[in-house]
């Protein structure tokens, strides 16, 4: 019987690197379809539990949707977590070959959960609320300039870019849109997250697609993986303050503008983050908490299948 083979991608703009654990995978092909073809194709006769790759900019995403579709598991690791422990078993250097095989071991040692595969429809809608967010920032970046320019010349380009961004938003938005309606578990889950007051149809969509595991983990994994769970920092006698890092930084960006928002509108996170600042927390500490209660309430209403009620979340 073959080997279970843990496998490691380290993926660029026109290549990628692949390596396994225990040892026996050790391919370089390009980042096109007839690459990522040749890798499934090497993939299909051996016995692999898992493969893990980083978030590289989208580089990457091709090459997931293939795997996924393929039927294998695949986890995309935070790069920061796999440098530390890169760093922990003294892997200091860095090359594209190194990398796979670091990927290769980290996964084989710390066995990171897979994530769930998404059909092409879920695929369409993350693409969609990804590009509304890169036009998004574009369209701050554009109105930020607008008051500085003098030259009236500057000025009408600016205006065209502003009316174009705009009106590509409201495009995609209507897209965002139909492509929930049209799937009846979308449709159903987004009714759910709107109901709670503060989550709108953007916040909903980005949980929608960028959070699928969204109902399948407690309460634990679920601000884990948004990066939204407190970590201890102890030594000794001493003890630091517990800190956030990791997890999906744009959920996590999107749950931050719902908190403000449901701080105004939700009593139960309005109550909630009064009763922190009286006791003395910092704005960033109180409002994270929110954005975590929120996750966690959200959590639970897609696993109970149960929309919200303003008594819910004063036990959550």
């Amino acid at each position: 019987m073959s080997n279970v083979l843990t496998v490691g991608i380290d993926v660029a703009k026109d290549s990628f690197d692949v390596a396994s654990e225990p040892a026996g995978l050790n391919l370089s092909l390009p980042n096109s379809p007839a690459g990522r073809q040749k890798l499934l194709d090497s993939l299909q006769n051996r016995c692999i539990a898992l493969i893990v790759l980083e978030a590289t900019g989208g580089y990457e995403r091709n090459l997931v949707a293939d795997l996924l579709q393929g039927g294998f598991n695949v986890v995309i690791a935070n790069p920061r977590q796999v440098r530390d422990f890169a760093r922990g078993i003294g892997r200091l250097a860095k090359t594209d070959r190194i990398d796979a095989m670091v990927l290769a071991r980290f996964g084989h040692l710390v066995q990171p959960k897979p994530r769930p595969s998404a059909n092409k429809q879920a695929a369409n809608l993350a693409e969609l609320v990804t590009r509304r967010k890169q036009l998004s920032g574009l369209l701050t970046q554009e109105s930020n300039r607008l008051p500085m320019a003098r030259f009236a010349g500057v000025r009408k380009s600016l205006k065209k870019v502003i009316r174009t961004l705009e009106q590509q938003i409201i495009d995609l938005d209507k897209l965002i849109r139909d492509n929930i309606a049209s799937d009846d578990g979308f449709r159903h889950k987004d009714q759910i997250l709107q109901s709670f007051k503060g989550i709108g149809p953007g916040t909903s969509a980005m949980l929608l697609s960028h959070l699928p595991e969204l109902g399948r983990l407690n309460r634990q994994e679920v601000a884990a993986l948004a990066g939204l769970a407190p970590w201890d920092i102890k030594s000794g006698k001493w003890a630091g303050r517990s800190r956030i890092w990791g997890g999906r930084k744009e959920v996590r960006s999107m749950l931050y503008m719902a908190a403000i928002s449901a701080i105004r509108s939700n009593q139960v996170i309005r109550e909630f983050y009064q009763r922190l600042m009286s006791h003395g927390k910092e704005f960033k500490v109180a409002i994270t908490a929110c954005m975590r209660k929120m996750l966690v309430i959200l959590n639970t209403l897609i696993r109970t299948d149960t929309p919200w009620l303003p008594n819910f979340g004063k036990n959550h």
